[in-house]
């Protein structure tokens, strides 16, 4: 049955038609723009790295470095190199370039300039979402789907050449959240000897050194490695909260033979946190309380500790030349220590009654493993090329924690005097869990050509299991699950309107298991998985390998998503019980991006997203997002020449419209001592902002250059996570200022 939009899509579509036919015939007519010529190489302008294997069609190169340019080749999101005209759904890639320019030294800088991308700090960790839904799923170098854990979130970018996002459902290669997918691509190791450093430093006591080296091991280059260290020390705005990194990255890789090509690595990082911040609160009813934006609610004694191991090993074989096997296997290990004490609760307007001081410790071990084999190729059929590729994949995964959670007693936002550190841990664990994972599945998607300009992609992913245990700190079991044998489908189909544009549609089946989330009474059933599709329709262009621009039309509707039951309350910082299975998620709207070179010297990345979400339980007119109907992001680059050759000019705007926040907080139960008495429900809306950057940057010569950058350029006070009534609400970062020297020899 074909699919018709509902009436409600209907009267929120017509602004969005018309910025999507404006946006197409904008497309159509950038081919006609005298920026469309690329502009010569300079001579601080390396060429592109080589292709590793040869087909007959060859595949788009996926890396960056020394493109000197925003816009990809190629892009490696699903388990192959493609065009992103190839990919029938919207496609971020944030280039090396990009990355030095701006400053982007986390993943949180990147998520936070990406199009369509909403952040939400927690309170240890960042949540990301595209177009209003979680992105809850990593790859690197187009691998198996991992976990956006805290050990990911946290990585730093000086070891990938670009990071990429996939919007909406992964269909073809992993049912999963319709957030979308980040993908990792990793820094290679290069033929020939280069050494690179970069040291800057900025406001806050910001200090951060790079060093990344690489080069053959042996006379014939059959063997090449590459080592990037970073040690980054600054300090937070909320005082004494910082930030002390230490990061090593390494990899080998070696011509196994004509056709076959190993690549080896490991990535170590190290972060410690002494005095983080632990976010702070709102009034009762939801009102904000105004508070300095330098107030930090934690204990000057607070730390966490993060380490964060990576080993990964890839083996890409050419069968033939035109079929590749590729295998991958990566193994994560990832440890936590938590010491803090902090303010929670939220106070009553007038009395300020009702916050405590309470002390959190805390540990936990994540390990992951995954494994990813897969063949791709093309074959001959009716005169026209087609493209296939199948391949299975494994994760499994084991997580132990430990927390200690007591109350200390009253206490007052305006004098927080905190209470003495007590030692970790302070005594016996009080609440954990084990919990065991492994999922599998077989996956595949094939390329058809059945005319010249046409093509349709089938496919989709076959989970053979899907199971998760849990065990108390005794080892008793606590809660078991098991799901399979379901089949997630995809389908997209793309037209050439001509050798520079094209347009798709498509669609994929969504399917997240919620296994880890169980129903009341306790001890809970574990909740069914939650369903829904998503749909997308674009048109894309690509001109001279230097711009692109792409609009798309979505939405995506999910139903059975866990939500909070009052009636239970949240007591263990991982607690899983209890919820309501009756969520109910739909995201409709628009994307709107364009990157490259829009003139010889003018490089820009410019993304716009309207998004109308609603977030809300079954038979419930309450509904919450913290995506804005409209978001803009925006940065452009200009590199003078003549007189002022060398100097480069960079500024750029994230800016967002209000939105809701409907929620509600156990009242304080002193019978008990904890948040479970009655819920006391609460809504407000947040206002929006724009906050401004800029960059100076001046190239010494070929191989040098320095460059200042400012965040927050107008010092806008405004909230980054506008959180709940007692706690995760975080300012966004004041003026901030850093100078970086960067170069190679």
């Amino acid at each position: 049955m074909p699919y018709r939009c509902p009436p409600s899509f209907r009267r929120a579509a017509p602004a969005a038609l018309h910025a999507v036919a404006a946006a197409a015939c904008l497309v159509s007519a950038l081919p006609r723009a005298s920026f469309a010529q690329e502009a010569p190489t300079s001579a601080s302008t390396a060429p592109a790295l080589d292709e590793v294997r040869v087909t007959e069609k060859a595949a788009p190169n996926v890396y960056s470095e020394s493109s000197g340019t925003y816009m990809p080749r190629g892009v490696e999101v699903g388990k192959t190199a493609q065009s992103l005209r190839e990919i029938a759904q919207s496609v971020t890639v944030v280039t090396r370039q990009r990355m030095d320019d701006q400053a982007l030294r986390t993943l949180d800088d990147v998520m936070g300039q990406t199009t369509g991308v909403t952040r939400e700090e927690t309170w240890l960790d960042t949540a990301y979402q595209a177009r209003g839904l979680p992105i809850t799923n990593i790859r690197y170098d187009g691998g198996g789907a991992g976990s956006t854990r805290s050990g990911s979130r946290s990585q730093d970018m000086a070891q990938f050449d670009s990071v990429s996002l996939l919007r909406g459902a992964d269909g073809l290669f992993g049912a999963g959240e319709a957030g979308g997918v980040i993908n990792f691509t990793y820094k290679r190791p290069l033929a020939k000897r280069q050494t690179q450093m970069l040291l800057s430093a900025g406001s806050l006591s910001n200090y951060r050194a790079e060093l990344d080296t690489t080069g053959p091991l042996n006379a014939e280059g059959s063997v090449r490695a590459r080592l990037v260290a970073v040690s980054h020390d600054r300090h937070e705005m909320a005082a004494p909260s910082r930030l002390q990194r230490k990061m090593l990255y390494g990899t080998v890789e070696v011509d196994v033979g004509p056709e076959t090509l190993l690549t080896l690595g490991t990535s170590y990082q190290n972060d410690r946190n002494p005095g983080f911040n632990a976010s702070l609160p709102r009034y009762a009813d939801g009102s904000d309380i105004g508070l300095p934006r330098s107030t930090n609610m934690g204990a000057p004694w607070n730390w966490i500790h993060r380490e964060n191991t990576a080993l990964f090993a890839k083996l890409e074989h050419q069968l033939s030349p035109s079929w590749l096997l590729k295998a991958q296997l990566r193994h994560t290990r990832f440890n936590e220590g938590v010491n803090a004490a902090e303010i929670e609760g939220a106070p009553a307007p007038g009395t300020l009654l009702g916050t405590d001081w309470w002390i959190h410790q805390g540990m936990a071990k994540e390990r992951e493993t995954s494994l990813d084999v897969n063949a791709q190729g093309g074959f001959d059929a009716f005169g026209q090329r087609h493209d296939l590729i199948f391949g299975m994949d494994v994760q499994r995964t084991r997580d132990v924690s430990r927390s200690l959670w007591p109350r200390i007693g009253p206490a007052n936002i305006f004098d927080r005097t905190p209470p003495l550190d007590p030692g970790f841990p302070l005594g016996d664990w009080t609440t954990g869990s084990q919990t065991n994972a492994q999922k599998s599945g077989l996956y595949g998607s094939v390329r058809l050509r059945p005319l010249e300009r046409w093509a349709v992609v089938l496919g989709g992913r076959y989970t053979l299991q899907d199971r998760s245990t849990q065990h108390g700190m005794d080892g008793t079991l606590t809660a078991q699950s098991r799901e399979g044998h379901v089949f997630v489908p995809y389908a997209g189909v793309v037209y050439d309107l001509s050798s520079t544009t094209s347009v798709y549609a498509s669609t994929a089946e969504i399917y997240q298991s919620q296994a880890g989330k169980f129903s009341a009474p306790l001890p809970g059933v574990p909740l069914d998985p939650v369903r829904g599709r998503t749909y997308e329709l674009g048109i894309k262009g690509e001109w001279s390998r230097s711009l692109t621009a792409s609009a798309a039309l979505f939405r995506t509707e999910k139903k059975g998503q866990g939500v909070v039951d009052p009636a239970y309350p949240q007591t263990d910082w991982r607690g899983g019980c209890c919820y309501f299975r009756d969520g109910y998620q739909r995201s409709q709207g628009i994307d709107l991006e364009l990157t490259g070179k829009v003139a010889p010297n003018l490089q820009v990345a410019v993304g716009y997203t309207f998004n109308d979400n609603v977030d809300k339980r079954k038979d419930d007119a309450r509904f919450s997002t913290v995506t804005p109907r409209h978001l803009f992001k925006a940065w452009g680059d200009y590199r003078f020449s003549g007189a002022l050759r060398g100097w480069s000019l960079g500024t750029g705007v994230v800016a967002q419209g209000k939105h809701f926040r409907a929620a509600g907080i156990s009242a304080y139960n002193p019978a008990t001592g904890r948040y479970d008495g009655k819920w006391q429900p609460y809504q407000f809306t947040a206002p929006g902002y724009a906050v401004w950057s800029a960059r100076l940057g001046y190239a010494i010569d070929k191989d040098w250059s320095v460059a200042m950058n400012i965040g927050n350029l107008f010092d806008k006070t405004y909230y980054s996570t506008v959180g709940y009534a007692g706690y995760g609400n975080f300012y966004g970062e004041k003026r901030t200022v850093v100078v970086t020297l960067q170069g190679r020899f």
